[in-house]
């Protein structure tokens, strides 16, 4: 796929992620902003895992078996979607960084 960057994105890029190549600068970016959300998702778990004094697999098994406290009231069933649905991208994020950040396989003749 061929994308066209404006001079000042290209100035930019390199400033922000000086790399040999403009595409190794797109997805050094790209990598950061994977990362910067994947902290900000691990800071939401975190609050409902102090919320429910739990992690979410173990809250999920409660919760199945009827064990959770007024299971439910409107918040403690928005928190239980919220939770299940930031652990499932919590999940998604951790395989996009680790495909971005693996090296390229190289060819026979040493290219990438």
């Amino acid at each position: 796929m061929q994308v066209q960057l404006s001079e000042r994105a290209q100035r930019v890029l390199r400033r922000l992620q000086p790399a040999a190549d403009l595409a190794s600068s797109i997805e050094a970016v790209t990598l950061d902003a994977l990362r910067l959300r994947l902290r900000e998702v691990a800071d939401q778990l975190g609050m409902f895992e102090a919320r429910y004094g739990r992690a979410f697999e173990q809250f999920a098994a409660d919760w199945n078996a009827g064990r959770v406290a007024d299971r439910f009231a409107h918040r403690v069933e928005r928190d239980f979607m919220e939770w299940e649905a930031l652990t499932m991208e919590r999940r998604e994020l951790l395989d996009l960084i680790r495909e971005l950040a693996a090296p390229l396989p190289r060819r026979a003749d040493g290219s990438i």
